[in-house]
């Protein structure tokens, strides 16, 4: 699919290697945004992390970074079709780069769909911008970790999305590094069956972790089956609901 339909919104996807999944929307809707004044969007890919943040808060400022050029090139041209091209800035560059340039006031909240294969447990993706995309040799955790530390406000927050192993890993590594864990949703693809993703909201002050699962789909085989609370969840985004 060249392009996906949102409620408010269209995402052209044929230029970029990593296309819309669940996990991003999921991300985009889940996250704590609602009130923050300036989002920073980590590995943006197609651009749907940010709209999805400028749709659900109408006063924000949003950048948008990616190091992948098609990547970038492809978040450009769909932020500038959709209503919120003037609060959506997008930058070419690596977060590392970024972070020790940027000199603005910290972010509110900072978003990110990470790479998590480990080139070291996984097999080499022979395409360059599938390989950035997806894999950690140009954005390891302790990177992302660290420009994620120094970009955030002291009352902010740092909301991901990442397989259930890998998850886990950066949370430890990240409670090593300052932050704390304020959420915690274990995701479960369909009713019965074993959990398969995280969602992660950090910060950098001491706090009670609030867990919680979410089910995306109940036990029919029906696609597009899903639960009243991943629904709800996404019911300003969705064109079938």
């Amino acid at each position: 699919m060249s392009s996906f339909r949102f409620k408010q919104f269209t995402v052209n996807q044929d230029k970029c290697a990593m296309k819309i999944g669940t996990d991003g929307v999921l991300l985009g809707a889940w996250a704590e945004i609602a009130q923050a004044p300036n989002i920073l969007d980590i590995g943006t890919g197609t651009g749907v992390l940010a709209l999805m943040a400028a749709q659900r808060n109408p006063n924000a400022q949003i950048t948008a970074i990616d190091i992948e050029e098609q990547a970038y090139q492809q978040a450009s041209e769909n932020i500038l079709m959709s209503p919120w091209k003037d609060r959506i800035a997008v930058h070419h560059q690596s977060i590392q780069d970024y972070s020790k340039q940027y000199k603005a006031a910290p972010f509110h909240s900072i978003i990110s769909n990470p790479p998590f294969f480990d080139i070291k447990a996984s097999t080499f993706i022979g395409n360059e911008a599938r390989r950035l995309a997806r894999q950690t040799t140009e954005l390891t955790f302790t990177n992302l970790l660290e420009a994620a530390y120094s970009l955030l406000g002291e009352t902010g927050n740092f909301s991901l999305v990442l397989p259930m192993q890998e998850g886990n890993t950066l949370v430890a590594l990240a409670q090593t590094m300052g932050f704390h864990l304020k959420r915690l949703t274990t995701v479960i693809p369909r009713v019965a069956k074993k959990p398969n993703r995280l969602l992660i909201e950090l910060v950098k002050y001491n706090c009670t972790t609030q867990h919680s699962t979410l089910t995306i789909r109940n036990s029919g085989q029906q696609y597009h089956d899903y639960t009243e609370e991943y629904l709800y969840l996404h019911k300003e985004f969705y064109l079938f609901i």
